[in-house]
């Protein structure tokens, strides 16, 4: 395995629980209505809807990276959710990026060390 990231890696296990804590802190900011995330929405200018839907699949993607055979698949959807999260803050927002850089190198190496669970998904 790549670097030695097997599901049972403590390096997974740890980068699993370092994402959790950050998409459970920035789900909950959303869906707890904090003004700074309320005025980044208003910004992209979709209304505030949009940050229910984000701050509800932060949530469910952080929980679900502790499913036993739905670490890869919640992976790829928080990597789905910070490439377009990411989309937004370049076209309509602006800097800072590094935080959502970060996110996606993190989610990404979960969704490759699980990849076999996300390709049995794939029919």
């Amino acid at each position: 395995m790549w670097l030695g990231m097997t599901h049972t890696s403590p390096l997974i296990t740890g980068l699993r629980a370092v994402l959790t804590i950050a998409f459970l802190y920035f789900g909950l900011r959303k869906l707890g209505s904090f003004s700074t995330d309320v005025a980044i929405y208003e910004a992209i200018g979709f209304g505030q809807f949009p940050r229910y839907i984000t701050g509800s699949i932060e949530v469910v993607g952080a929980a679900m990276l502790w499913v036993r055979g739905w670490q890869g698949p919640a992976g790829l959807l928080l990597l789905g959710t910070m490439i377009v999260g990411l989309s937004a803050l370049l076209i309509w927002v602006g800097p800072p990026y590094w935080h959502m850089l970060m996110l996606m190198v993190g989610t990404g190496t979960v969704a490759f060390a699980y990849r076999d669970q996300i390709a049995r998904l794939i029919p």
